[in-house]
């Protein structure tokens, strides 16, 4: 796989540079290891954080739907 194809082919079909997708892929993986983190809070005290994980799951794939959906009518 070479570099072009790695770092900037990718970020273009989703029409970002390789900045701004990495901004937004960090993003979301912090979100996505916070929702984790109430999980797993969740599963050792079930009265805390009921709804979070699923709720972070939720938002972040109807961003990503968002996101593809958009990136077909580039």
């Amino acid at each position: 796989m070479g570099f072009k194809k790695m770092f900037i082919d990718h970020p273009a079909s989703v029409g970002e540079t390789y900045f701004q997708h990495a901004r937004r892929a960090i993003i979301m993986s912090l979100r996505m290891l916070g929702a984790g983190l109430a999980a797993f809070v969740h599963a050792l005290i079930p009265g805390l954080f009921t709804t979070k994980a699923g709720d972070v799951a939720i938002e972040v794939a109807e961003e990503i739907t968002e996101l593809r959906n958009s990136s077909t009518q580039l």
